[in-house]
């Protein structure tokens, strides 16, 4: 089978491409480089390689370009993918929020072209990579049919595309699957996602400043995110949503306190109680996604923290 991989250099989809070329299928992978300032050219070189270093190179066409240019979209569209996995996005919700003038329309722009795109050209499925963000603030235990009340700018973003995704797949008849992760880290992440800083901050023994330690996130090691998007894309289930995610939520407290423990820190944590841009969030049901495509997330919290420890000290 034939995938297109936007965002196909990041940090998930890359592990989408070595497990999709590992088992046999073929990638067009689209990825524009850009890191918006975290990291320079010769940092984000080394990442990228990094990442791609189990690829199956033979089996990856690699596209440079903004897959809102609609002739990097064509050039992509021309070699005839059956699924699509739309990934491409900022790695950080506060981007967004901050200049919603050049993010909604490039969040929104992105999905639209790409949508109109695998409608002329008899593309089989699209996978849209959504966030547990269109959920706005949640409790434990929400289901894909929960309300969807976004509370930031991204969360709302991120809905819009979902609309657009169902809107072109009734008129054009287009099979599509939306993918709610949450909190993805590990190995490759860039480094100021709040998982990698607050490693950063443990290493060198200085203060973890938590924006209300109390509030949770659905943790998702990398590996585990990547793979139930995978079965989602070969699954023949379709024109639904699924949360991939750990299906246990943590509060940043706790992942603070277990990142000083794995570390041997001596770093100590200040809470200075502001309401951060994120909503209040807790744990995620992923019993969908366990029955209709046999998605069972392989680490706990711990193991992938200690997993992702490993690599920061070693990068191997």
């Amino acid at each position: 089978m034939k995938f297109l991989i936007t965002g196909g250099l990041g940090f998930i989809g890359s592990k989408i491409i070595e497990k999709l070329t590992n088992d046999g299928h073929s990638v067009i992978c689209v990825d524009n480089r850009d890191t918006y300032d975290i990291l320079s050219k010769d940092q984000l070189d080394d990442l990228i390689k990094w990442r791609t270093r189990n690829w199956v190179n033979k089996s990856v066409i690699k596209i440079d370009g903004d897959i809102l240019d609609r002739i990097v979209c064509l050039k992509a569209f021309t070699h005839r993918p059956d699924t699509v996995i739309h990934l491409a996005t900022y790695p950080r919700a506060k981007i967004v929020d901050k200049d919603p003038i050049n993010g909604v329309p490039k969040v929104i722009g992105t999905t639209t072209n790409l949508l109109w795109h695998a409608s002329k050209f008899g593309t089989k499925k699209f996978v849209y990579i959504s966030s547990s963000m269109v959920y706005g603030d949640f409790k434990d235990g929400t289901r894909e049919e929960s309300n969807t009340k976004p509370t930031n700018i991204y969360g709302e973003a991120k809905l819009t595309g979902e609309r657009l995704t169902k809107l072109f797949a009734k008129r054009d008849g287009l099979n599509y699957v939306i993918v709610r992760p949450s909190g993805v880290y590990g190995p490759g992440d860039l480094p100021d996602r709040v998982v990698s800083k607050f490693f950063d901050k443990a290493i060198n023994n200085e203060v973890i400043t938590l924006h209300n330690g109390e509030n949770k996130v659905d943790f998702t090691y990398r590996q585990d995110a990547a793979y139930g998007i995978v079965k989602a894309a070969l699954s023949d289930v379709a024109n639904t949503s699924f949360n991939i995610t750990a299906g246990n939520a943590t509060s940043l407290r706790t992942l603070a306190e277990t990142i000083i423990e794995i570390t041997g820190s001596k770093s100590e944590i200040k809470d200075i109680g502001m309401q951060s841009l994120y909503p209040m969030r807790g744990t995620l049901d992923i019993s969908r996604a366990k029955d209709l495509l046999e998605y069972e997330p392989k680490f706990t919290l711990r193991q992938g923290l200690e997993s992702y420890y490993d690599w920061l000290q070693n990068k191997v």
